[in-house]
């Protein structure tokens, strides 16, 4: 491979590269984007500017190009290649959608996340819940005292999403992922993180007034880093971040 080639590949050709294993799914859909758009593109301004130059009327010239009413080969073609091209945007988007939506029987770990306004509740299986409402953070850039969602490496992770009230959103760039949370609809996601890190979160739904400051932290531990973490975790204890969170302390969480 050249190295122009080479270096436009390595791009993912403007795709970013995520941090799950299921980010792979939304990277080849953008691959194969671009892999229709870019001939497509081509071939459409290749016969615009062939059809200018060819049929181009010079100073003077009398000349006219043939007129016809229709043209069956031309018409069949603009029409049949389209719907197949859609055929096979459709069929990538569908097998895309499948693989990004499976959900594990058997996850390693089950996590609740529920969205309130204006916070987030994040409850494990022994009960133990990281809670933070951000509505009186007096900086919007101030982040050191989200919720934290923690999690494990390379294991997968059942994420149901729940609203408490209106519409949010579960979104994580480097996921690659984003996903509604809707009141009233179970919606359960997986996740396996391919590296440990610390990543930013956020609800992109407009969600009421302090829907900017609607942030959350993911920390990514090795297996073993996580399971001494969760064991320190009491049953049904509650940890709390954000200056106005002693108002939902006492709510117990679970599905909405």
């Amino acid at each position: 491979m050249s190295l122009s080639a080479r270096l436009v590949a390595e791009t993912n050709f403007g795709s970013p590269t995520g941090v799950t294993k299921q980010d792979t799914n939304v990277r080849h859909l953008w691959h194969m984007t671009y892999a229709i758009g870019i001939p497509l593109g081509l071939l459409v301004l290749g016969l615009i500017l062939w059809c200018v130059f060819r049929y181009r009327v010079k100073p003077g010239s009398t000349k006219r190009a043939a007129q016809f009413q229709y043209h069956i080969p031309i018409e069949a073609a603009y029409t049949l290649i389209p719907i197949v091209l859609v055929a096979v945007v459709f069929g990538y988007v569908y097998n895309a959608e499948n693989k990004e939506d499976a959900i594990s029987k058997h996850p390693a770990l089950i996590v609740n996340v529920q969205g309130f306004q204006w916070g987030w509740r994040f409850t494990y299986p022994n009960g133990h819940q990281e809670v933070g409402d951000v509505a009186e953070e007096p900086n919007i850039n101030d982040i050191a005292a989200l919720p934290v969602l923690t999690l494990p490496e390379n294991e997968t992770v059942q994420i149901n999403l729940r609203s408490d009230d209106v519409v949010h959103s579960f979104y994580v760039p480097e996921f690659l992922f984003q996903r509604d949370i809707i009141p009233g609809i179970k919606n359960d996601v997986d996740f396996n993180v391919t590296k440990t890190g610390e990543w930013l979160g956020e609800c992109t739904n407009i969600c009421g007034t302090y829907h900017a400051y609607m942030k959350f932290r993911v920390k990514v531990l090795t297996e073993s880093a996580f399971n001494a973490w969760y064991a320190q975790q009491k049953p049904n204890s509650i940890t709390n971040s954000g200056p106005s969170i002693n108002k939902y302390s006492s709510d117990t969480g679970g599905e909405s």
